[in-house]
């Protein structure tokens, strides 16, 4: 992989003022240069920083609530979890008995609610480990020799980083994901199979993560099966949306605690609840979701019809083969509210740096600019939820006051 771009002192020193004025000017400012140790750091602080500002209320009040009001609830109650009530929890959480299905949330809650009661605190501790695995895998991506600040990178960028600090707000999967993509870039492009002890500790941050070590698995050792993870992908995307029914009647086929994890996701009144919407707004929303995954999936198509070239380059042979699998596995899916939707967007970062190294600059240019309106509405999503959780001091503050008006 390649080392960092040499930076001039200039450039940092502007970085280090701007952050001191404001850490989302350093931000934005740093996205210029992102090949620099000092973009890294700067984007490690500003997510610190946002994780100690993320606000919400105490509980969901109302449909609108986010995941983030009901993880601040449940942290202002761990002040009253003896040590001996999280460490029976944690037990059983290694044994796979009666009792959580991952146990990041609670490990951090109990120890931060040791010693204060701030969940500011709480979500900053969630940031600082999410942004380091995310940061980590983004290395891959901005080191390729293809990467360089342009229109075309910038739209892969954001598919790459489509998981972004925002969701710090549902820190369990996202941050699952985050050390998943990690272990996948390092197993299957740097052939670093050691990274699987690391892509072991996925259940822990969250429980849906053992289908995502079994897809790996799969993916591992059906890697020169090409022919018939392409033949099933496009059977896949064919029945994305009828295949609901076939889950249901082959789930008992899984282990124990991953049924009993898969039947919250199934259970029909659950998806009721998740499918149910009316008019105006959430058709707008299902649309648009149903063109992102057509055009994600074109994405992959396009990777078929050149997989050569793309098995050919030894950075992506294999992450080709682990595309083909994920790919298979999150239309077999799709039907399934927080399964298959979900998994889908840790395939974003592998499609994004296969196309990087691949076609950047060589072919299909028009393809990855229709990106920006398809993703429209994402992009309005996004930016309401950030508005959400961010109160108009962080927009203006220096970090010493947004140190002051948190802690």
């Amino acid at each position: 992989m390649a080392v960092w771009q040499k930076e001039n002192s200039e450039n940092t020193v502007i970085k280090v003022i701007l952050f001191l004025v404001s850490p989302i000017l350093a931000f934005l400012f740093s996205l210029r240069t992102l090949k620099t140790r000092s973009s890294f750091f700067i984007i490690f602080l500003f997510s610190v920083f946002f994780g100690l500002a993320f606000t919400v209320s105490s509980g969901k009040q109302s449909d609108d609530s986010i995941d983030g009001s009901s993880y601040r609830e449940k942290f202002e109650h761990y002040k009253f979890v003896t040590d001996s009530k999280f460490y029976k929890g944690f037990v059983e959480y290694l044994t796979f008995e009666k009792g959580k299905q991952d146990y990041y949330f609670d490990t951090v809650a109990f120890y931060v609610s040791r010693f204060t009661s701030n969940y500011h605190i709480m979500f900053m501790v969630f940031a600082i480990v999410f942004v380091f695995f995310a940061l980590k895998s983004l290395k891959f991506f901005v080191a390729e020799k293809n990467y360089s600040t342009s229109l075309t990178c910038f739209i892969l960028l954001y598919l790459f980083m489509i998981n972004q600090i925002f969701n710090i707000n549902g820190v369990r999967f996202w941050t699952a994901a985050w050390v998943g993509v990690y272990s996948i870039l390092q197993i299957f492009g740097n052939g670093k199979y050691k990274y699987f002890l690391l892509l072991l500790l996925t259940p822990f941050f969250h429980g849906a993560f053992w289908v995502f070590i079994g897809i790996t698995v799969v993916a591992y050792f059906g890697k020169n099966l090409n022919k018939i993870w392409t033949v099933l992908f496009f059977v896949s995307f064919l029945v994305s949306n009828v295949s609901l029914d076939l889950v249901r009647d082959n789930i008992n086929m899984f282990p124990t605690f991953i049924v009993k994890m898969a039947e919250s996701y199934i259970d029909e009144s659950y998806v009721q609840q998740r499918e149910s919407g009316g008019t105006g707004l959430y058709w707008i929303a299902a649309t648009f979701n149903f063109l992102v995954r057509v055009y994600m999936n074109f994405l992959v198509y396009l990777f078929i019809k050149n997989s050569k070239e793309i098995i050919d380059n030894a950075k992506t042979k294999y992450l080709f083969s682990f595309l083909l699998v994920l790919m298979v596995f999150v239309n077999f899916t799709m039907a399934i509210p927080s399964l298959g939707g979900r998994f889908m967007l840790l395939s974003y970062p592998i499609i994004a740096y296969i196309w990087l190294v691949n076609f950047k600059g060589r072919k299909y240019d028009r393809v990855l600019y229709a990106m920006p309106v398809i993703f429209s509405f994402s992009f309005y999503v996004q930016i309401m939820l950030y508005v959400k959780v961010l109160e108009p001091v962080f927009y203006f503050s220096n970090p010493l006051y947004l140190l002051y008006h948190y802690l």
